[in-house]
């Protein structure tokens, strides 16, 4: 009994000290142990950040760092595409982005969008959800002010309209960017696959039929949930079943 005392006052002793160290702790430390080439704990530490819910581009950057160089590349790229949904523009964590991806096993051809789509959807690529929110409330404050200021500039009301109808297009435009933007990061979910190796079956069991095999690293979009799987998509013809730990929601 007395042993059971003694462990029990460790066990909850450890546990406190672990939850007792500060974010700023445990993001120093872990920097501290990617520099001294330590990465199998500053990958727990950038970790243990992201469950307290201390999330910033620099932690999903640093972990996905830390993977890369333990060459776990599923989580490199997860981490990598969670860096970059929260900073677009960023452009070390797009290198690195690529780079992962380059050494995936999976070599998954998208269509490609053409050069007047990509010009169309620029804003849209390089702006996070809170950055959007931010310009289409500017744009329709604008649109209220110009409106006011009609009132009192008679003379210039007509430039004013003008004026005010081009920011309600762009509006009109920007809340769409944001709608999709809301859509494509919510409520669709993309997955990344972080097994070596797992197998995509016809149906949600062991014994369904294996239809092919996808490697870690490879980006997923979940269809549908069913007790411990996930239906998945990668294109209209490759579609499956896989068990939900092989693969992680970005």
């Amino acid at each position: 009994m007395k042993n059971i005392t003694i462990f029990c006052l460790i066990f909850f002793c450890s546990l406190g000290t672990l939850y007792a160290q500060t974010p700023e702790e445990a993001y120093r430390k872990a920097n501290l142990s990617y520099e001294d080439e330590d990465y199998e704990n500053s990958s727990t530490l950038y970790e243990t950040l992201v469950k307290m819910d201390r999330v910033s581009p620099e932690v999903f950057y640093n972990l996905g760092n830390s993977y890369f160089k333990l060459k776990n590349i599923g989580k490199a790229v997860l981490n990598y595409e969670r860096a970059s949904r929260l900073a677009p523009r960023d452009r070390d964590i797009k290198h690195n982005l690529d780079l992962a991806r380059g050494m995936a096993i999976d070599k998954i051809e998208l269509p490609e969008r053409g050069f007047i789509l990509d010009a169309i959807l620029f804003p849209y690529d390089r702006m996070n959800i809170n950055e959007l929110c931010v310009l289409v409330s500017i744009m329709y404050l604008s649109v209220i002010l110009l409106l006011m200021f009609s009132i009192f500039f008679i003379a210039y009301r007509r430039r004013i309209f003008y004026i005010a109808g081009s920011l309600v297009a762009l509006c009109i435009v920007f809340i769409a960017f944001l709608a999709s933007k809301i859509y494509d990061e919510n409520l669709v979910k993309q997955a990344v696959i972080i097994s070596r190796e797992v197998g995509v079956r016809s149906g949600p069991k062991e014994d369904y039929l294996l239809q092919f095999t996808l490697h870690e690293g490879t980006e997923v979009r979940i269809v549908e949930e069913r007790d411990l799987w996930y239906e998945i998509s990668i294109s209209e013809d490759l579609k499956g079943w896989l068990p939900k730990e092989a693969v992680e929601v970005i």
